[in-house]
């Protein structure tokens, strides 16, 4: 078990932590809270990165930000929705951020054009009645180098498999994440 151990990561966490506060009692002063969908997320998981004297811990996930794991991929998402999302509603329905354009434009009333084509679904159905989305599978690519050590990759997660190929010849990896949350044992 690795403790956190950055000063300069946990200054941030509590800076962040004061300005959600400070907008959401604006809300409340607004009068806004039970009209407002607030969704808060993150764009990828704690910089675990091996030469960094900083690193984050991602455990149980294997590796983190920029990485193909779970570890680079799998972050929080909290959404208070008064009224309409019951507080402590729990899901492990895989989701992605690419779902929230489509979400934002089911909640505020607009349809895309014919011809649009979207990568994500709208959430309402899982928000509003905890239904399944019936997603096939969610993809990632990933076409370049991160200075952590990552390589270009694309991702594929369908139902508990999660599909690993590199862009630069090392050997695809497939883990069955739902026994293997780590990622340890290559199938």
């Amino acid at each position: 078990e690795q403790l956190q151990c950055n000063p300069i990561n946990a200054g941030m966490v509590h800076s962040l932590d004061e300005n959600v506060g400070r907008l959401m009692q604006s809300l409340e002063e607004l009068g806004l809270t039970e009209n407002t969908l607030v969704i808060f997320t993150s764009d990828n998981g704690g910089a675990d990165y091996v030469d960094n004297p900083h690193k984050t811990s991602n455990a149980p996930l294997r590796d983190g930000k920029g990485s193909a794991y779970e570890g680079g991929y799998r972050v929080p998402l909290i959404v208070r929705w008064p009224g309409k999302v019951p507080a402590g509603t729990e899901s492990s329905e895989p989701v992605s951020s690419i779902d929230f354009f489509p979400t934002f434009q089911a909640v505020s009333g607009q349809t895309c054009s014919p011809h649009a084509e979207l990568d994500g679904i709208s959430l309402l159905p899982l928000l509003l009645e905890q239904k399944p989305l019936g997603r096939e599978a969610l993809y990632w690519h990933y076409p370049h180098y991160h200075h952590g050590g990552a390589s270009p990759h694309g991702v594929i997660r369908k139902g508990p498999y999660r599909l690993i190929e590199y862009f630069d010849g090392t050997p695809k990896e497939l883990f069955h994440i739902e026994n293997d949350i780590g990622e340890a044992v290559n199938l």
